[in-house]
């Protein structure tokens, strides 16, 4: 079985606890973890992987909180760093109907957003492990986060598959100098070079990489961007774009599509979720589930299956990270989403 490692930062998410209020209204909050690449972490293992996480926390009674929250979930934190600094924390609002859901950071100079390439063990990462994720968000975070990932990756042996989603987050980005988006593009393509697979959902690309995207179907749309980012990346065997249409806040249609090198790619099924309990999450999800089906599955139909099926479903559960076995996903895939009880 692979053994993956993900990096990137976990924070405190902070919500209102009732449905339907603002973070200025309300007096009572629900307070987890949360953050992209812990998110993939946690999916995978609860998949059956063997995942351990790769962050920088404070040395304080908060990180208490992230280490008890990553072992409920089997998630080996034994790479984790520690040191003098703050746990980042986010806010989140819950979009309802046709009030689109808020995120508000607070993570300027966390302790993550300072950590150096010789807090973590290069060696040992490159002994312990098959697999390397990251996103966007990590470079996004800070200058130094930045060259610290480029740092571990330019470090990785060429046995270990990296994959990063491309999680453009514009409010992130705002220490890169002028102009952004030639900036943010030279920093994310020095980093996707070495991807073996590439996820984004479907503006990624254009925020990103400026990949213009064209046609009539999803399929003749995004076969531009793929054939794009094949060509700038020398590396990459897998391009998987999640996609949504949304109705409102409340209710959204997903889907995905696989791009193959070899120019083939793969539609999967379409979910249509009323009544979205939590979206935030469902991209690592579908991350998650490519991850999975290129290990253990070489039918790339398959594994784009999985990944929109897991994706759908995390929209039905709070928080930050999907609570789904494999059992679960085939099952959806099985049933069509009908909803029957199972006795």
């Amino acid at each position: 079985m692979a053994k993956i490692l993900t990096f990137g930062e976990i924070m405190l998410r902070i919500s209102p606890l009732s449905t339907g209020e603002k973070v200025v209204q309300a007096d009572t909050f629900r307070i987890e973890p949360g953050g992209s690449e812990s998110n993939v972490a946690i999916a995978l293992s609860n998949l059956g992987e063997r995942v351990a996480f790769l962050t920088k926390l404070p040395d304080n009674e908060l990180s208490e909180i992230i280490y008890r929250y990553l072992r409920k979930y089997n998630i080996d934190t034994s790479y984790i760093a520690t040191g003098k600094g703050r746990l980042g924390v986010y806010y989140t609002e819950y979009g309802i109907g046709p009030r689109p859901s808020l995120v508000t950071y607070d993570r300027e100079n966390s302790t993550f957003a300072q950590a150096d390439v010789t807090d973590f063990d290069t060696n040992k990462i490159n002994k312990d492990f098959s697999w390397f994720h990251t996103s966007g968000v990590s470079p996004a975070v800070s200058r130094k986060a930045s060259e610290t990932l480029k740092k571990i990756i330019t470090k990785l042996k060429k046995k270990i598959r990296v994959s990063i989603d491309l999680n453009y987050r514009k409010k992130l980005w705002e220490w890169v100098a002028e102009p952004k988006s030639e900036s943010v593009k030279s920093i994310m393509l020095s980093l996707c070079r070495r991807a073996y697979l590439l996820t984004a959902n479907e503006t990624d690309f254009q925020d990103v990489f400026g990949f213009e995207s064209n046609g009539d179907t999803p399929q003749k749309k995004y076969s531009r961007i793929a054939k794009n980012a094949f060509e700038e990346m020398p590396e990459l065997q897998y391009v998987a774009i999640s996609l949504r249409e949304s109705i409102s806040a409340s209710e959204n249609i997903c889907g995905g599509i696989l791009f193959l090198r070899n120019g083939a790619h793969f539609t999967g099924p379409t979910f249509r979720i009323n009544n979205i309990v939590d979206r935030v999450g469902a991209g690592d999800s579908f991350t998650a589930g490519i991850i999975y089906g290129i290990i253990n599955n070489n039918n790339p139909q398959y594994i784009i299956n999985f990944a929109v099926a897991l994706s759908a479903l995390k929209h039905t559960v709070m928080g930050d990270a999907s609570q789904f076995k494999k059992s679960d996903v085939e099952h959806l895939l099985k049933s069509g989403g009908e909803g029957r009880i199972i006795r």
